[in-house]
């Protein structure tokens, strides 16, 4: 076997059990092999000699012993080792092209790497809007409590709620949902297209964006792996709801080339018949290789207590989706605590703000929810009641005790 030369060897392990699946996972990497020219592969680990490479890259960890990479530094105390969390060759192709697009050999490897997809290089203080569109005049007060630097609003909003929250803070970053109905009248699931939704939601998408051009950033749909949101009537699984919305996004791409996409949260938890939910770590295996070809991922965090808050399946849910997705930008597009009381969420929520601050490849995390007309959501969920009365958690983010570069006052 070829041991390489400058400016340094790499050698790439694919995850094939035959010469042909070795082939179809090679293949795909040709373009990256081309592009960095030192780049070697193997199948087999017992047949290489670690000493002749400087990088190893291992394609799906999973797939190999878990000693594995004891095994190659032991052969290699020098060496750096690489993974990527893929599981099919399909998906190993988009994270090499990303990589050869942006000259990451290796992919990010520093905050300078992800500040060319993040320009402001750290994860924002957001909240999500009032869950059904326009924002209302006690929710500004929150939005200037809480000093807030990012607002997620559907497209149910109008450029009023744009144009306020540029007039609180110039510098606000908003994040856009379409938002397209998936259950008829009497709460009934039905059946939506990816036209359908495209016809139903760009007139509004394109009001909002023709009034403020710096908008960018859409995510879109919302919670797929729930019935009320499409699931066993659009799609039955993440693998056809992937399909679902690669159809969307080319759409949305033709249109609007100048923005940003996102793969949506989910509803994290295992399937649970009376959530109507598909388990979320299956949904967003089956989804991963569509998910891959978003400009971004977002993913929702919940947790009802403290332990649950630094739980890496739910609070601290970003980790897992960083292991997955070593490439993409995370946003938080939905997180909070629905059980204790406004006090003891206040002070989890300004935690996890200073916590995520410096999190590299976050752009930003958005509470829910602002306020909402739900009779039910909005104890559990609000920032103010529907009276307009703040319930304690914009005062306590706006102090910001325990973030150091502080967001100056508007």
């Amino acid at each position: 076997m070829s041991l390489g030369g400058p400016p340094e060897a790499q050698l790439v392990l694919l995850p094939a059990r035959s010469p042909a699946e070795a082939s179809d996972w090679g293949s795909v990497a040709m373009e990256y092999a081309a592009a960095f020219q030192t780049v070697h592969f193997a199948r087999d680990p017992a047949t290489v000699d670690w000493r002749g490479y400087q990088h190893v890259t291992i394609v799906r960890p999973d797939f190999w012993p878990a000693d594995l990479p004891l095994i190659i530094k032991q052969a290699n105390r020098d060496i750096t080792i690489d993974r990527i969390p893929v599981d099919t060759p399909e998906a190993l192709q988009i994270i090499l092209h990303v990589r050869v697009y942006y000259g990451w050999r290796y992919g990010p490897q520093n905050s300078f790497d992800w500040a060319k997809l993040w320009p402001p290089g750290k994860s924002l203080i957001g909240l999500h809007g009032r869950s059904n569109g326009e924002l209302e005049g006690a929710d500004y007060a929150i939005v200037r409590a809480a000093r807030l630097e990012a607002v997620k609003i559907t497209t149910h909003a109008t450029p009023a709620t744009v144009d306020q929250l540029r007039a609180i803070n110039p510098d606000m970053f908003i994040l856009i949902r379409p938002l397209a109905a998936f259950t008829t009248v009497d709460g009934r699931p039905r059946r939506v297209t990816p036209q359908e939704f495209y016809d139903w939601t760009v007139a509004d998408l394109d009001r909002l964006v023709a009034n403020d051009a710096r908008l960018r950033y859409v995510e879109i749909h919302n919670e797929p792996n729930v019935a009320v949101e499409g699931l066993t009537a659009s799609w039955n699984n993440g693998t056809e709801f992937g399909t679902w919305f690669l159809n969307v996004l080319s759409r949305y791409r033709r249109r609007y080339p100048q923005l940003r996409f996102g793969f949506p949260g989910l509803s994290p938890g295992p399937t649970s018949a009376v959530q109507g939910r598909l388990d979320s770590a299956l949904f967003l295996e089956q989804a991963a290789a569509a998910a891959q070809q978003a400009d971004w991922i977002g993913l929702h965090a919940y947790w009802v207590n403290e332990r649950e808050f630094s739980d890496e399946a739910l609070g601290l849910g970003f980790s897992r989706y960083r292991k997955r997705f070593p490439e993409k930008l995370l946003f938080i597009t939905e997180f909070g605590n629905p059980q204790q009381s406004k006090g003891a969420v206040a002070d989890q929520y300004a935690r996890y703000y200073a916590l995520l601050r410096r999190v590299p490849g976050l752009g930003g995390a958005f509470a829910y929810v602002v306020s909402t007309p739900d009779a039910i959501e909005s104890p559990r969920w609000a920032w103010r009641d529907e009276a307009g009365r703040d319930l304690g958690i914009a005062a306590e983010i706006g102090r910001r005790r325990f973030i150091r570069d502080d967001f100056p006052a508007s």
